[in-house]
């Protein structure tokens, strides 16, 4: 079974080399106005959403610069801020595609995100449209990942905030496997994908 919907599949007649955003835009035009309405209000949370990461992106920046007279642990805390500040826009992101059953239901998503499964013998390959179920169990995959990530990266801020040294220790650890293995994992994907080419 393919591992995603073509938007041949729902009834489009789509080439084969049509962007994400042509093959979304086909696929929101064919949907009840309340769905488009849907799409556009959302898009608009998600870009609106994008500022909050950039705002405290430059909160950390700027307490960077002024180290001398802010306290100690706010520099570190601000920067772990970075990565949990993203959680609002991959929840929305999520409910996005579960409402609209479309994955990647944005622009933003199809031009920044990169799949590398082992599916079909095909590495590096272009996150696919995908419509339906599975854009469900995306949309579903993707706020759990972010909840998770939004976990891990709040308690890093509690840990530093409250100068809890344990609980830095661990979650540190935890970083270190989890980079560890996806630099081997990223590694290995690459050289099966450099002989598998030849």
């Amino acid at each position: 079974m393919k591992s995603a919907v073509s938007v041949p599949a729902v009834g489009i007649e789509a080439e084969p080399k049509q962007t994400l955003r042509s093959q979304l835009a086909e696929y929101v035009s064919q949907q009840p106005a309340s769905k488009q309405t849907f799409h556009k209000w959302m898009g608009i949370l998600e870009v609106a959403s994008l500022a909050i990461p950039v705002g405290v992106f430059a909160i950390a920046l700027y307490l960077s610069f002024r180290w001398t007279v802010v306290p100690t642990n706010a520099i570190p805390v601000a920067w772990f801020c970075v990565p949990l500040s993203f959680t609002p826009f991959l929840i929305l992101v999520g409910l996005h595609a579960i409402v609209l059953q479309a994955f990647p239901p944005n622009n933003l998503m199809g031009k920044t995100l990169r799949v590398y499964p082992p599916s079909g013998g095909q590495l590096g390959k272009e996150l696919q449209f995908r419509v339906g179920r599975q854009a469900v169990l995306w949309g579903w995959g993707l706020i759990v990942t972010a909840l998770i990530a939004a976990v891990f990266w709040g308690a890093f801020v509690w840990a530093v905030w409250s100068v809890d040294m344990t609980m830095i220790s661990a979650l540190v650890q935890v970083l270190g496997v989890l980079l560890a293995v996806g630099i081997v994992v990223s590694i290995a994907m690459s050289v099966f994908q450099k002989l598998s080419r030849s």
